[in-house]
C-alpha cells in the first residue's frame, strides 16, 4: 500500500525582534492613535471655551486628561506672585548690614572693619587672660578676694557691652523698598511723628514744608525717605540712622541712638578694665626674683624666649591702647555734657533739637526683621538707581 504523506505541523506566525527604541516608538505610537480616538468628541468642547475665554489653553496631560493654563500675557500680577514663596525681611535686606542667629542680632557688613574690631578683642582677652592664669589664682591663694571678683565682674561687663554694641540695631530708619515691602508707613509714622516717605508716589525727592525743614528734615537721595533731625546716612552701612554719631571700625557698626549707651558703657568699662589689670600684671612680674627669672629664661628654648619677648612687645601696645582709650572717653565725655554727636562737632552742626545724647530715650526699633517680604518689591526700579549715591 501506498504510504499517506506525513502533514506537516501548521506555523507559528513569525516575530521580528525589536530594539528598545523600536518597542518604545510603537506603544507611543499606538497611544496617540488611541488618544486621537478618545479626544475626537471633545474638539468641538475645546473649540466653545477658546471662545468664551481666549486667554485659556487646552494643553493634552498624561493619561488623556486635559489642563487648563492661564496665559502669562493675560495674566493678574496676583496670579504671577501665586508661585513665588515669601521670605523674612532679614534674608533679603537690602543694605549692607550682617544678620545672625535668625535676624536676631545685627551688625555693619563693612568687611575692612573685621581687622580693627579683631584688635579690640585682642587688646582685652590678651592681658585679661595673663591676669587669671596667674595673677587670680597667686591673689585668691592668699585671701585677697576683693580684688578678682571686682576684674572678673568688670571683665564679663566689658565683653557683654562690646557685644551688645557690635550686635544691636543702631536706630536704622528702614529705606523706601523695606517700607513698601512691609506696608509700615503708618506704624512708622506713628513713632517718628511725621511721615516718612514725604508723600512721594514714585520715589522722586519731594518739596519739604518749610517748617519741617527748618526744623533739619532731610530728603536722604539714596534711601529715598525724609529723615528726621540728627540722623543721617551712614555710607559703610548704607542706612539712614537716628541720633546718628558715628561708624566705628572697632566695633564694625553704627553708633547711633539705640546703641550709644551701650558705646558709651563700654569704652568706661575697658578703661576701669585696664586700670586693674595692667597695674597687676606688672606688680606681679615685677616681685618675682629677677635672678631666677633670668635663669629659667637662659635654660628655656629659642622659640620660648622669641614667644616672651612677643608677648612683652604686646603688652607695650596694650599700655598704648589703654592710654588711647582714656582719650576716646574723655571726649565721649565732652560730646555728651555739650548735647552734641561726634558728626556735629567735626561739622559743627548745631543741635537744632536740643536733645541730649546720652540720657534721651533709645526708641523701639524701626523694623521687623522676621516680617514676611516678597524679594522682587525690595528691587529698585532701573529708573531710580541711577539717582542713587553714597554719601
Amino acid at each position: 500500500a501506498r504510504a499517506r504523506p506525513r502533514r506537516r505541523p501548521a506555523a507559528a506566525p513569525s516575530t521580528i525582534p525589536l530594539s528598545g527604541a523600536e518597542a518604545l516608538g510603537l506603544v507611543g505610537a499606538m497611544a496617540r492613535r488611541d488618544g486621537r480616538e478618545a479626544g475626537a468628541g471633545s474638539a468641538g468642547d475645546d473649540e466653545e471655551m477658546q471662545s468664551l475665554n481666549p486667554g485659556v489653553t487646552r494643553i493634552g496631560a498624561a493619561g488623556g486628561e486635559l489642563v487648563d493654563i492661564v496665559a502669562a500675557k493675560d495674566a493678574t500680577p496676583a496670579a504671577k506672585r501665586k508661585g513665588k514663596v515669601s521670605r523674612a525681611l532679614y534674608q533679603v535686606w537690602p543694605s549692607e548690614n550682617v544678620f545672625f542667629c535668625r535676624g536676631l542680632l545685627i551688625t555693619g557688613g563693612s568687611e575692612e572693619c573685621w581687622a580693627p574690631n579683631l584688635c579690640v578683642w585682642t587688646c582685652i582677652l590678651v592681658p585679661c587672660s595673663l591676669y587669671f592664669f596667674w595673677v587670680f589664682p597667686s591673689l585668691w591663694h592668699r585671701g585677697a578676694y576683693a580684688l578678682p571678683i571686682a576684674v572678673l565682674a568688670v571683665f564679663l561687663m566689658t565683653t557683654g557691652l562690646l557685644l551688645a554694641t557690635c550686635c544691636t540695631d543702631p536706630g536704622i530708619i528702614p529705606r523706601r523698598e523695606v517700607i513698601l515691602a512691609t506696608r509700615c508707613a503708618e506704624e512708622l509714622e506713628a513713632a517718628l511723628g511725621y511721615d516718612v516717605l514725604g508723600g512721594s508716589v514714585n520715589g522722586t525727592e519731594p518739596t519739604l514744608d518749610p517748617k519741617l525743614k527748618s526744623q533739619g528734615y532731610r530728603w536722604c537721595r539714596t534711601c529715598r525717605i525724609v529723615r528726621p533731625p540728627r540722623a543721617s546716612h551712614c555710607p559703610d552701612c548704607d542706612n539712614c540712622v537716628l541720633r546718628y554719631d558715628h561708624h566705628c571700625p572697632f566695633v564694625n557698626n553704627c553708633v547711633g541712638q539705640r546703641n550709644y549707651h551701650f558705646f558709651f558703657g563700654f569704652i568706661t568699662s575697658v578703661l576701669v578694665l585696664a586700670m586693674l589689670v595692667i597695674p597687676s600684671i606688672m606688680t606681679f612680674f615685677s616681685a618675682l626674683n629677677s635672678e631666677i627669672m633670668l635663669t629659667q629664661m637662659s635654660q628655656v628654648s629659642r622659640s620660648m624666649q622669641l614667644l616672651f619677648y612677643g608677648v612683652a612687645i604686646g603688652g607695650f601696645f596694650i599700655v598704648i591702647a589703654a592710654l588711647l582709650s582714656c582719650i576716646l572717653w574723655s571726649y565721649h565725655f565732652f560730646l555728651i555734657t555739650s548735647h552734641r554727636t561726634t558728626k556735629e562737632f567735626r561739622k559743627s552742626i548745631p543741635n537744632v533739637t536740643e536733645e541730649p545724647t546720652l540720657c534721651a530715650s533709645r526708641g523701639p526699633p524701626l523694623f521687623d526683621p522676621w516680617t514676611r517680604v516678597d524679594p522682587d518689591d525690595l528691587i529698585v526700579p532701573r529708573d531710580q538707581q541711577a539717582k542713587r549715591s553714597r554719601w
